[in-house]
């Protein structure tokens, strides 16, 4: 813990020529001081905020039918 200042996202959401959406996501992380992450701390913490968005996405589409 405490290892990190911040970190920042960027996702976009495009229409899938299929139907669907295809997520394109970066994201950046600021440590604090010379820390080194791990790639499997940094895969966790992005599948967990992955989740989150996608939860908020479909409970503000439920709830405004007409945004889409």
């Amino acid at each position: 813990m405490n290892k990190l200042e911040k970190i920042t996202y960027e996702i976009k959401l495009e229409a899938s020529p299929s139907g669907g959406s295809i997520c394109k996501t970066a994201s950046k992380y600021y440590t604090i001081g010379d820390i080194e992450l791990q790639e499997e701390a940094i895969k966790e913490g992005k599948e967990k905020a992955s989740g989150i968005l996608f939860k908020a996405i479909e409970a503000y589409l439920l709830a405004n039918p007409n945004a889409y």
